[in-house]
């Protein structure tokens, strides 16, 4: 039995791949030709980071061991491009991969590591001992994901340390340690708040609700850390991008009940959470995810032709340029033939029979 598929794209390769598989699956051979030239498929270049059944299945950036964990090689300057939507299809954002960071805050924070003054450097040691505190490397990975992950801030919160628990392999103290009960639930600070707003907060004592929830010596650090910072030029505007991210997400935690806990992570941002080292210095060739699916196809004995009299189509919109759209493009279109395949196996056997 032999059918072919119009078009060399992401989208047609993982249908013909899935057919191949299916057909395996129930012990029967069929051949899968490809109307088109493999030097043409798109290329979706990495670093990449994504949780996909479908790409693991087809072989793209797959590792033995790792589930449907995706992870695509890339330059090693280059930022790692990841998602928290299942299957990737949803927003994406860039992780760094160079300790510079992605986000203003991340930045933020590279740049205040890197201040000389005595202030800033007592400033900077403070955040370093955060990090030991709760067990993760100081990596600006790790704030990039915080700050920039779509989901909402306690699921951001939790990947982030799932991340840096798993890069660090420490024993680590619950969260509870830094809280104390009592007292009502307080509202969490706005999302994005803008450093002014937090230090109009603070001078007029609106903190307050939220800084109880602290305990007395995290408390006293805290309202220290904020005067010290305040005192900095400018009234530390160069740095309060990253007070106000750390801000809001502790304002997170504090507004839960103690005792309390984080959300528990799905499968798939567990798994993304714990790959995350791994994909930061992922730089071995290829880099890019589309060859992988064109051996893929070859190894299960698929092949590419000119011609073809009754080749079946397989839809995908037109490839993006931008490097994080397009990778949103190619998990969408891949997640789509994954779906599309049920269909194609029953043309399949009709024509078959």
């Amino acid at each position: 039995m032999s059918v072919a598929l119009k078009g060399s794209s992401p989208a047609t390769l993982t249908a013909g791949i899935l057919l191949m598989s299916r057909a395996r699956s129930f012990g029967r051979r069929l051949e899968v030709e490809l109307v088109g030239d493999p030097a043409e498929i798109t290329r979706v270049e990495g670093p990449a980071l994504v949780h996909s059944p479908v790409l693991a299945s087809c072989g793209v950036g797959r590792a033995l061991g790792s589930g449907a964990l995706v992870i695509v090689p890339g330059p090693a300057a280059a930022p790692l491009a990841t998602s928290f939507a299942a299957d990737g299809r949803g927003a994406w954002f860039t992780v760094d991969r160079s300790g510079a960071g992605q986000h203003p805050a991340t930045q933020a924070f590279v740049a205040l590591c890197r201040d000389r003054r005595p202030i800033a450097r007592d400033l900077s040691r403070q955040v370093l001992r955060l990090f030991e505190l709760l067990g993760c490397p100081p990596e600006p990975a790790l704030l990039d994901m915080l700050f920039q992950g779509e989901a909402a801030m306690l699921t951001r919160v939790g990947v982030a340390l799932r991340a840096g628990r798993a890069i660090a392999r420490t024993e680590h103290p619950p969260l509870t340690r830094f809280l104390v009960g009592g007292g009502s639930m307080p509202d969490p600070l706005p999302d994005e708040i803008a450093w002014p707003d937090l230090r109009m907060l603070r001078e007029a004592g609106r903190l307050a609700p939220l800084l109880d929830g602290l305990s007395v010596g995290s408390r006293a650090a805290v309202d220290e850390w904020m005067a010290d910072l305040q005192s900095l030029d400018g009234g530390g505007a160069q740095y309060g991008v990253l007070a106000a991210g750390l801000a809001e997400a502790a304002s997170h935690l504090l507004a839960l009940p103690v005792p309390g806990m984080l959300p528990p992570l799905s499968p798939g941002l567990d798994a993304l959470a714990v790959g995350l080292g791994a994909a930061v210095g992922a730089t071995r060739e290829p880099h890019d995810a589309s060859r992988a699916m064109v051996d893929t196809f070859r190894f299960l004995g698929g092949r590419f032709t000119d011609t073809a009299r009754y080749p079946l189509v397989v839809d995908e919109a037109e490839a993006p340029e931008d490097r994080l759209e397009r990778w949103a493009w190619f998990c969408d279109g891949a997640w789509r033939a994954a779906r599309a395949a049920d269909d194609l196996w029953r043309r399949v056997t009709d024509l078959d029979a």
